[in-house]
């Protein structure tokens, strides 16, 4: 549909929102203009009976094209923490052609006023009468048309439209012609040409606009003049993120003790490869070039330009087209809707003949929040191998072994693999067998870093690798580094010592390599908290006394991988990772085939180890960035108890690990450069 006018319309106050308001915790709203969102706004005051949203930063204001019906919307709704957030009301309308120019009411009750400013398209001039001059007259009639200019936006090379967003799927997204992100969910790869192809530190898009003249003519100096606009990071604004991760994933939202204080912009991060960020288009001349602006000449009725993106995913931004002249003419400019900076991975997936079939078209959906697009490659089929490794100690080099035989795309940049395999070494007989229940004391030894924790039991049980201990209500389970077994004047024991489970709550987005995701680590043991030589009472809050049960190996044992590579004398994450779909998590033990829980439990547990893909630890100790909060970041180890704020244990958050991450690992992998991990040397 043609366009009939340019509609400019300002969201100003919500009257009578008082009746909505009653038990509300922290109440905030958002506002809708021709389906892009705004907001969300400040909290609003308690016994507030209107909202005036004039007092927002970003002003909730937006120019249409508009062609038909413009849709407006406000929801008022209140943040309840951890319960999530509750729509308490809304106000819905629109404006019709002709869209006139004034204070416009919807509603009723809450009432929703907005500024509309409206220029209409004027009609392509025809005929017009002018009078006859007199026999014998001189005096003749001047014809004066107005110079009317229409720009529009027609083409984004580089720019991807997504398929089914949040849905499961192969294909995620597409080149669309004719597509320029009016639904602000249009995607720009990081490290990518134009077609999409890999391109270390390239990113970026070319535009094209289309100049029609109404009326008048096109003056011999217009040219069209591009302006970058960058919004707000919509991501913690959402009614389903959770308020706890606000501050962390776009901080400029919140003042110095985390209040939310409104949406604001200038929150990309990343650079352009080139600066300024424009790039004139064979044919078409940059006449200027600012950090914000450019010029570029019209030839025929058509101007073109490269914009280079910053590279780093989440970064955000809309590019505006206008007319520019000296002469004086009425211009009617373009906008693109809001354009996003995503990792776009193609997934090799390998499965062994008779390993079970991995749900990949389910696993990109979690990464979606963090800006990752995975497009998952047709399963490929190779010879079963029924065990990775003949034991345990040497299931990491026998991994990265196999992984370099089967991984076809190794060397190519921007690939990751995933392989379906059955188990990852052999199994006891009796897997897990219990030897021992009963009541131990813990004990400690060494100190500082060196201190751990044992208890002992008696008999001599030389093979045992995993324990349960429980103190009051709370059962938690631990592997054991070390068996001693000894004779006693009261008879033969063995000692156990324990494993601390270990959390990196502090980690950062780095090169990939594992010294850098685990430099900062904290343990916890039955009684103590340890961060490098520093150790503090704590840790799980047991007793001296507790229960434990003892187990042979193969009670908890490796249901997935991420082998590593080694690059001048370090270890790297490189985008590799093996699931054993025959571990007794996804195995029926009686029939050989998958149970009724494998397809989302093993989701978790294969987006666990992409996440490492991507350099990031694992056992942050995070719930995960929803709300209402339910589960834990997948990046967690089930038996492992969640953190606080002072990086102090949470009883009873074991067990709850989802398929979606927490805050710092959304925010983290979106900040990732992979073309820097000397492990996958992606050139």
């Amino acid at each position: 549909m043609a366009q009939t006018a340019a509609v400019t319309i300002t969201l100003q106050k919500v009257l009578g929102v008082d009746g909505l308001l009653a038990g509300a915790k922290r109440p905030y709203a958002l506002g809708f203009i021709a389906g892009r969102r705004f907001g969300r706004s400040k909290p609003i005051p308690a016994g507030a009976k209107e909202l005036d949203l004039t007092a927002e930063a970003i002003p909730w204001k937006l120019e249409v094209a508009a062609s038909g019906a413009i849709p407006i919307a406000v929801e008022i709704w209140d943040d309840q923490g951890d319960a999530g957030s509750k729509r308490l009301g809304s106000v819905t309308g629109s404006l019709s052609s002709p869209y006139p120019t004034r204070v416009h009411e919807l509603g009723g009750g809450p009432l929703l006023r907005c500024d509309v400013f409206t220029r209409e398209v004027p009609p392509a001039p025809g005929a017009v009468p002018v009078p006859r001059v007199a026999e014998g007259e001189t005096t003749r009639a001047t014809l004066r048309v107005p110079n009317t200019v229409i720009v529009s936006i027609t083409e984004i090379l580089g720019l991807h439209a997504p398929v089914s967003p949040g849905a499961a799927g192969v294909k995620r997204a597409e080149a669309r012609p004719g597509y320029t992100s009016q639904d602000h969910l249009g995607r720009v790869y990081v490290n990518s040409d134009l077609a999409g192809a890999w391109a270390k530190d390239k990113q970026l898009i070319q535009l094209t606009a289309k100049v029609k003249v109404q009326r008048g003519k096109l003056p011999a100096d217009a040219k069209i003049r591009w302006t970058v606009v960058e919004p707000d990071d919509p991501t913690n604004d959402d009614p389903g993120f959770h308020a706890a991760w606000g501050a962390y994933v776009d901080k400029k939202d919140y003042d110095g003790a985390g209040k939310h204080q409104g949406s604001r912009a200038g929150d990309n991060e990343g650079k352009p490869a080139k600066s300024p960020p424009w790039e004139a288009v064979s044919g078409f001349a940059l006449a200027s070039a600012a950090a914000t602006e450019a010029k570029t000449t019209i030839v025929g009725d058509e101007s073109k330009v490269v914009f280079h993106c910053p590279d780093t995913a989440g970064d955000n931004f809309i590019v505006r087209a206008d007319i520019d002249a000296a002469t004086q003419v009425e211009g009617f400019g373009a906008e693109t809707g809001i354009m996003t900076m995503w990792h776009r991975i193609r997934v090799e997936s390998i499965r062994m003949k008779s390993a079970f079939a991995l749900p990949m078209d389910e696993v990109p959906v979690p990464f979606e929040p963090c800006c990752v697009q995975l497009d998952c490659e047709p399963e490929k089929e190779v010879p079963d191998q029924p065990q990775m490794a003949p034991k345990g100690d040497d299931l990491e080099t026998e991994c990265v072994a196999y992984v370099d035989k089967v991984f076809s795309n190794k060397s190519n940049p921007g690939w990751f693999c995933v392989i379906s395999a059955m188990e990852p070494h052999p199994l006891p007989t009796k897997k897990g067998d219990k030897v021992f229940e009963g009541d131990a004391e813990l004990k400690s030894g060494g100190a500082g870093a060196n201190l751990s924790e044992y208890f002992e039991i008696p008999g001599t049980f030389p093979d045992v690798d995993f324990a349960e201990l429980t103190s009051g209500s709370e059962t938690v389970g631990f592997n054991l580094f070390s068996v001693q077994t000894e004779t006693t004047g009261a008879g033969p024991i063995t000692r156990c010592w324990i494993v601390e489970h270990d959390a990196q709550p502090d980690f950062t987005a780095g090169d990939g390599s594992l010294a850098h995701a685990y430099k900062v680590r904290f343990n916890y043991s039955p009684r103590y908290r340890k961060k490098g030589g520093a150790v503090t009472p704590g840790g799980y809050g047991m007793a001296a006394k507790v229960k434990v049960k003892v187990f042979n190996p193969g009670a908890f044992y490796t249901a997935g991988i991420s082998p590593t590579v080694t690059a001048k004398g370090k270890e790297y994450f490189a985008g590799r990772t093996i699931m054993f779909t025959h571990h007794s998590a996804y195995r029926e033990a009686t029939t050989g085939l998958p149970k009724p829980t494998y397809s989302a439990r093993i989701v978790g547990t294969i987006v666990h180890e992409l996440v490492h893909a991507f350099g990031m630890p694992h056992k942050c100790g995070y719930f995960d960035f929803r709300a209402p909060r339910d589960k834990t970041c997948c990046m967690n180890y089930r038996p492992n108890w969640m953190l606080d704020d002072k990086r102090n244990l949470i009883p009873g958050t074991s067990g709850k690990t989802g398929s979606d991450v927490c805050g710092r690992h959304l925010k983290e992998v979106r900040r990732v450069h992979l073309e820097d991990n000397k492990g996958l040397a992606w050139k």
